[in-house]
């Protein structure tokens, strides 16, 4: 192949790099390498939720896992230094939840920990650099939370703001092989598919090797999903529990059949339906909210929810469903079966 210069508005520019598929097929590249294994490979990655959900927790047990060399749930983690920039916290209150998480009875000598930094564009890469420089065994770094170090000017649009943000991140992931985690929040929305909860563009998602979702059943309840879709792992979906005395999300099972799930709408209605009820979809909407203020939905989303709930409703709940049209309204009507 010619490495000819080629001319492009005046000026000569370098062709493609090629390869072709045979040659791909001979080369031998460095397998996968994890922070925790299975789950979550070296690259970059973001663990989403609702404000207090419960992100926090698990990021530091995360953290503690790879910093000992431990497991987390059934994942065994590989030891190294992490670093946690916990962005929203002090160091009393780190102090605080590592006693209730029983650290002190562990060596986590190789967890380090900071309530500051400075921001993406001036200075946090050049710090994040320096640490690994520093702390050549470096496995892991998480930014709790991404909204704290974002300060690039907002004169695109969002999507290319999103993913300019994501890929000035990446360059922490090309240079250096580590795990770098970013805490981020969910909209206050329903989605069936979690991904399209977290707060942005697609960009955001689009530019990362990887999402955890972290959602509660109940917003005053202890259970929740943890789904992880990654690039280049399986994708794996979680019942949790939080463990209120270790302050733990700890393992309940699998959750992999999207038919059967323990869905947040279903339990909510389920609370919410004493006898029966009837209006429209805009007023369900209404009540849901006052129910729940974490629930966010507009009623063409609710209606389209509850028609491919309507099995699962019955069967799980003892919940039917019917939709009537009035001359001026589509009305809902639920009723204990």
């Amino acid at each position: 192949m010619s490495n000819e210069k080629i001319s492009f508005n005046g000026q000569l520019i370098t062709p493609l790099t090629i390869i072709d598929g045979n040659t791909l097929m001979t080369q031998d590249f460095e397998p996968l390498q994890f922070a925790i294994e299975k789950i979550l490979p070296h690259g970059l990655f973001i663990i989403a939720g609702s404000p207090k959900v419960g992100k926090s927790w698990l990021a530091l047990d995360l953290c503690q896992a790879v910093a000992t060399g431990g497991k987390l749930w059934d994942f065994y983690a590989v030891q190294g230094d992490v670093l946690y920039l916990a962005l929203e916290d002090t160091y009393n209150r780190l102090q605080n939840r590592l006693n209730q998480m029983e650290a002190e009875s562990r060596d986590i000598s190789q967890l380090h920990l900071s309530v500051a930094s400075f921001g993406l564009y001036d200075g946090l890469l050049e710090q994040i650099h320096h640490f690994i420089n520093e702390n050549i065994n470096t496995n892991f770094i998480i930014i709790d939370t991404l909204g704290h170090i974002r300060n690039g000017e907002q004169d695109k649009n969002m999507y290319a703001c999103d993913y300019r943000d994501m890929n000035r991140l990446r360059e922490i992931t090309n240079k250096h092989k580590i795990t770098l985690l970013l805490v981020h929040h969910t909209r206050k929305m329903y989605d069936p598919d979690p991904l399209n909860t977290i707060s942005g563009s697609t960009g955001l998602i689009g530019a990362v090797d990887g999402v955890f979702v972290l959602e509660k059943s109940k917003r005053t309840g202890n259970d929740a999903k943890l789904t992880i879709a990654n690039r280049d792992t399986e994708g794996f979906c979680f019942n949790l529990r939080f463990d209120n005395e270790k302050r733990r999300w700890a393992f309940v099972g699998n959750n992999s059949d999207g038919n059967d799930e323990e869905d947040i709408l279903c339990v909510l209605l389920d609370d919410f339906l004493q006898d029966e009820w009837n209006g429209t979809a805009t007023e369900l909407c209404t009540a849901l909210k006052k129910q729940d203020d974490s629930i966010d939905l507009n009623p063409a989303t609710l209606s389209k929810y509850l028609k491919a709930k309507q099995g699962l409703l019955h069967n799980n709940y003892n919940i039917s469903l019917n939709f009537e049209r009035t001359r001026n309204s589509k009305r809902i009507f639920l009723k204990r079966a």
